[in-house]
């Protein structure tokens, strides 16, 4: 009322002044309210980002245990970021973004892990599942276990809870459900299928020979093992078959070969994603792709023959969200030009054109990827472990010293895992938070 007398009294100067006070509150509770939806949009968007990496973290635990549903997919129960426990492992929130990191920066945590087994036993691959370790072996005496389940819980001091012989050494595993497939150094049965009641106890459920091309043909060993939709991808040494093969194993104790796919040298490593098989051979076609989605007449898409190819073997690969990483070995001595490591954009994997690569002398020997760094185990003295960004631009990357020459290279949760050749060693990595 006062306001209103003010005005009819014409004293105007009053009254344009409260008006202006008046729009700019409105205007400032406006500023205000677009910056609080602002935020939260950003935040929002943070927060989707944080649920599906957790979602993939949790999936990959959950089709990764030990729950006799023999129907579940492996995912690889890998961390979306290592080195930021903002984004998966933890129920920390990201209200917040941290600034840019680069890998010299990462806080690294390096744990050895020695095994209580003969030190003298070849140790040839390893998975890991909540603190739980699958190792294969190859050992030349016959008495000697060829498949090792230690608790890691307490790194000071592992636990051996199960040891397997299963006559042949086994070169690599893969693990669904309640069974691991093994490929086996056996030119009797190719793939072993071993089903375990628990965490002490398993059985061979089954074993299983690649048919023969022709009667005198030479069986080949199997070298490379992929699980993937109730199909075993396996690889083999150079024969006069197929070193390819598609195995049905959807009824574990009758595994059927419905397809496969010649490549005319050994099969290092074998990657599945979706219809597409990412296949690293020792040949002179290093890296091929094929479409496996008709799986008894697989078809290659693309392939992949980088300079240095007559000395050097493809020997690792990995992928994140589609982008496609592939390492090699160096072929006995380094020639700077022959490049080990690659990577490819989700968008080139098709065509393998515009390849980042980089000169990692002692070759790669294993490989894990998140959404920020490559890291690499490689035989490269005092740079075992090696950080890199997708470009392998050198003024990004960092390495690290591990005694060991890296034999295979895995993945849990927020850590990684390399296993050694020449001594019985995990080495644990983890990234600790910035100060």
């Amino acid at each position: 009322m006062i306001f209103q007398k003010l005005c009819r009294d014409k004293r105007y100067s009053y009254c344009s002044g409260i008006i202006l006070v008046d729009i700019l509150i409105a205007f400032s509770l406006a500023v205000i309210f677009i910056s609080v939806l602002t935020a939260m949009t950003v935040n929002s968007q943070e927060i989707l980002e944080y649920s599906f990496a957790r979602s993939e973290l949790l999936n990959g635990y959950e089709n990764g245990s030990s729950t006799p549903i023999f129907e579940m997919e492996e995912i690889r129960p890998c961390s979306a970021s290592f080195s930021n426990r903002n984004i998966a492992g933890s129920y920390r929130s990201l209200l917040f973004n941290d600034s840019l990191r680069l890998p010299n920066m990462l806080n690294a945590s390096i744990t050895p892990i020695m095994l209580p087994i003969d030190p003298l036993l070849p140790l040839t691959d390893l998975v890991v599942r909540n603190d739980i370790v699958y190792i294969s072996t190859d050992s030349s005496t016959a008495s000697d276990p060829d498949l090792l389940i230690a608790d890691i819980s307490d790194t000071a001091s592992p636990i051996i809870k199960f040891e397997l012989n299963t006559g042949p050494g086994i070169s690599a595993i893969a693990i669904a459900g309640s069974r691991i497939f093994g490929a086996a150094l056996s030119t009797v049965a190719q793939l072993h299928v071993i089903r375990l009641e628990n965490l002490t106890e398993g059985v061979i459920e089954s074993k299983y020979r690649l048919p023969l091309p022709y009667a005198t043909a030479t069986p080949p060993l199997a070298t490379s093992i992929h699980y993937a939709d109730g199909k075993i991808y396996l690889g083999s040494t150079k024969w006069d078959g197929e070193e390819f093969s598609i195995i049905d194993v959807n009824v574990p104790s009758m595994p059927a070969k419905i397809g496969g796919f010649e490549t005319g040298t050994q099969v290092n490593n074998i990657l599945i994603n979706g219809n597409r098989a990412y296949i690293a051979t020792a040949g002179e076609k290093q890296l091929i792709i094929l479409d496996v989605s008709n799986a008894p007449s697989p078809a290659e898409i693309v392939a992949f023959s980088p300079s240095g190819w007559q000395r050097q073997e493809g020997k690792i690969l990995s992928e994140y969200k589609n982008d496609l990483m592939f390492g090699r070995t160096s072929g006995g001595y380094n020639v700077a030009v022959d490049h080990e490591a690659f990577s490819w954009a989700s968008t080139s994997t098709s065509t393998l054109q515009g390849a980042f690569s980089a000169d990692v002398g002692g070759g790669v020997y294993g490989i894990v990827s998140d959404r920020d760094f490559v890291f690499m185990a490689t035989r490269s003295v005092n740079k075992e472990l090696q950080i890199a960004d997708r470009l392998f631009n050198p003024s990004i990357s960092s390495s690290f010293s591990l005694p060991i020459a890296p034999q295979s290279m895995t993945c849990d949760g927020n850590k990684i895992y390399i296993l050694s050749h020449t001594s019985p060693v995990i080495y644990e990595i983890a990234f600790r938070p910035e100060d």
